[in-house]
């Protein structure tokens, strides 16, 4: 009989291990992980993983992490809740067959931890941002509750998202029906559809519960077509007040998928730093927007431009330290290519009327030629660089951040883009609408109308986290939704 037991024990660990596996998948595909290891990589991770929960069961004095006995301690009540956030696990709660093997349960939670606490997505800098070796510490120190709640990032940000996947869960039961493709209601139309509309809008709290007749529920009326626009607001779309089919698609999203999406958003947070910088940059790429944050409150914000989908601005952990005024730029081979050749090759002069020229060697050697003809032959010796001025495609200033892939904050001598609703117009690099206000507010007040290249040095070092946001909650308490422009919530 013990033996039996033993091996079943042993079945367990192995298929949790397994499961884990499918959960610490760096694209963060929990709900629909594919496991594609034969017999041998599996144990041999397999192996590792049980090192590794032997190495941490030894650094707690050879106690369980989570169960005082048999029943959960503080630290693994703390943890459930936290997995179940992340949607890792339905419920916070364990299940009879967990209850019954708690030392396969045990190292389960212990290797879910240790994945969560390892998080650093898009590092550009030497440290990282998230340390799992701070889990060792707390074991030796006795502060594994406080170590789990500090597990995801301490941003505001992020409690509210905890607390809108728990709101969301609490309502995920109820009839969800969905409008009609034909259902296109005008002011003061009666119509059965109406009724759902309304409710949709009422459990998202767009549109405030009020006393109505019967009748009144089927017409659609101003609180709704305000209701519409609220809805709008949040999830991005024009405000029109108009059920057109970009807001009858997102009224009809199930409650279980925006759960999702809420739960995806809240792993991203995970890569950035645990405790938040004093002083900081925070772009949202789906958001099309920046924000200056100090104290925890936004300084400043602005419009931006980011990549197209075809290329898509990188997420990263970075930060700015120089900053370059009038910049030259030199383009990548990627938009000479398919940008820059095809406009000589219509026209010769095209390049030269937008203060382009070619270089060959860097400093007082640097040797300078117009643009000839035959551009794409000379491109073999030469580079093709854009002289400072008007017309010069990072405008006036340039916002260095460090990164391995060429790219910047920078100005743009094409405002009038920041008035498009879809803002994914670059080739990677982020185009600030008030790159003047951001200049100033970091100190630097140098003139820009000297077309000379000028390099500074930031004091200190500023912070930059360039995320990507689905869905967040704002400082009123509001669910926002974004459209998931690079698709990435699958």
């Amino acid at each position: 009989m013990c033996n039996e037991k033993n091996s079943m024990t042993s079945v367990i660990i192995k298929i949790m291990s397994i499961v884990l596996l499918v959960i610490i998948s760096p694209t963060h595909t929990y709900a629909k992980g594919n496991l594609h290891l034969n017999k041998g990589a599996l144990d041999k991770v397999h192996l590792e993983k049980v090192q590794l929960y032997d190495e941490l069961k030894n650094t707690n004095k050879d106690k369980r992490l989570f169960f005082d006995h048999k029943y959960l301690n503080l630290s693994g009540l703390t943890l459930l809740s936290l997995l179940a956030d992340l949607g890792i696990r339905e419920h916070p709660i364990l299940t009879q067959d967990e209850m019954a093997n708690i030392d396969a349960t045990d190292k389960a939670l212990t290797l879910e931890l240790y994945h969560i606490a390892s998080q650093s997505y898009g590092n550009q800098l030497k440290s990282a941002a998230n340390n799992p070796d701070d889990f060792r510490t707390a074991l030796i120190n006795d502060t594994l509750p406080a170590y789990i709640d500090s597990a995801m990032p301490q941003f505001n940000a992020v409690i509210r998202l905890r607390q809108a996947i728990n709101k969301y869960k609490g309502i995920k039961n109820i009839a969800w029906p969905k409008l009609t493709d034909s259902f296109n209601p005008q002011l003061g139309q009666g119509h059965a559809e109406v009724k759902i509309l309304r409710k949709k809008l009422i459990t998202f709290n767009d549109l405030q519960t009020v006393s109505t007749s019967k009748h009144r529920l089927h017409i659609f009326d101003q609180s709704i077509i305000n209701g519409l626009k609220h809805f709008q607001r949040r999830n991005g779309l024009k405000q029109t007040g108009r059920l057109n089919a970009m807001t009858k698609n997102a009224l009809n999203q199930n409650i279980d998928s925006r759960i999702h999406k809420l739960q995806v958003n809240l792993w991203r947070w995970l890569s950035l730093p645990r405790i938040p910088p004093t002083k900081y940059i925070m772009v949202n790429i789906p958001a099309f927007d920046l924000r200056l944050i100090d104290k925890g409150e936004a300084l400043m914000e602005m419009k931006v431009i980011v990549g197209k989908p075809s290329n898509q601005t990188p997420t990263m952990i970075t930060e700015v330290n120089t900053v370059t005024l009038n910049p030259t730029w030199t383009p990548t081979r990627n938009i000479i290519n398919n940008d820059l050749l095809p406009l000589h090759n219509k026209n010769h002069t095209a390049l030269k009327s937008l203060n382009f020229y070619l270089a060959k060697g860097y400093g007082a050697n640097t040797l300078y030629q117009e643009v000839p003809p035959n551009l794409q032959e000379m491109l073999n010796q030469y580079r093709l660089v854009q002289r400072p001025g008007s017309s010069n495609a990072l405008g006036n200033v340039r916002f260095n951040i460090k990164n391995n892939n060429a790219i910047f904050l920078h100005d743009t001598p094409t405002k009038y883009l920041f008035k498009h609703h879809n803002r994914a117009l670059s080739h990677g690099c982020i185009r600030l609408e008030k790159s003047d206000d951001l200049l100033t507010t970091l100190g630097i007040n140098q003139r820009k109308d000297n077309l000379g290249t000028k390099h500074l040095r930031l004091q200190q070092s500023l912070p930059v986290f360039i995320t990507y946001q689905t869905a967040w909650i704002d400082n009123l308490g509001e669910i926002n939704w974004r459209n998931d422009l690079y698709n990435k919530d699958k």
